[in-house]
């Protein structure tokens, strides 16, 4: 379950064939309040994210189905489980693994492998920004500036304030990716290749590997 039309093209274009090599079939579906093309429909309630993945558990109870998500860490609701417990963490990695513990337990069903972003999808693009700056003309020089910005941090690094998380410095770089996030931000992130994505990113590379494991379960 993805919260947006970015990270459902992303899914189904770069882990769905990944996936396929290990006989696991993916299938990325919205929150139902965010199927709109292009939109979040403002923030993400709990209870939106609850209710559908409860629907779909209901549905397939088949032992060998299992279910997941991709929702940025970054903007998260204050509503979500875990929460109150998660600011008391000293690190973003920290946090997120009270808030994916306590999201598990919420569910209460052990198909169950929550995952956050860290911290949102356009971390990813970190690993390599000269992808996106080549499907965005004249943006070549300003994110090979944003790539000095965060050098020496690593992508799941970039933090969570609201002028500097992932997506917030591309835009102050290069306003016209807001629009164009859709369409651009999945092909450059397919582009980067998920082994770059993986060998780069800690945590999104120990969710893969979660799925990668189902496999042999």
């Amino acid at each position: 379950m993805v919260e947006g039309q970015t990270e459902r093209t992303f899914a189904e274009a770069v882990l769905k064939p990944h996936l396929v090599e290990f006989q696991l079939e993916m299938r990325a579906i919205l929150v139902t309040t965010n199927r709109k093309l292009g939109s979040r429909s403002g923030v993400l309630r709990y209870a939106h994210v609850r209710a559908d993945l409860e629907r779909h558990m209901r549905q397939d109870k088949h032992s060998e189905a299992y279910f997941t998500t991709m929702i940025d860490y970054y903007g998260l609701s204050a509503d979500f489980p875990g929460w109150g417990e998660s600011r008391r963490e000293s690190t973003s990695e920290g946090r997120v693994a009270v808030l994916e513990r306590a999201l598990r337990e919420d569910l209460g069903d052990r198909r169950f492998i929550p995952y956050f972003q860290l911290h949102e999808f356009e971390a990813l693009l970190y690993c390599d920004l000269s992808q996106l700056a080549r499907r965005i003309s004249g943006s070549e020089d300003v994110l090979d500036l944003l790539a000095r910005e965060v050098q020496g941090a690593s992508p799941e690094e970039v933090n969570e304030g609201d002028a500097t998380a992932p997506s917030k410095r591309i835009i102050r770089y290069v306003p016209l990716y807001e629009k164009l996030k859709v369409r651009v931000g999945s092909s450059a992130a397919a582009a980067i290749g998920l082994p770059e994505l993986r060998d780069n990113c800690p945590h999104f590379d120990a969710w893969v590997s979660r799925l990668e494991r189902l496999s042999s379960s």
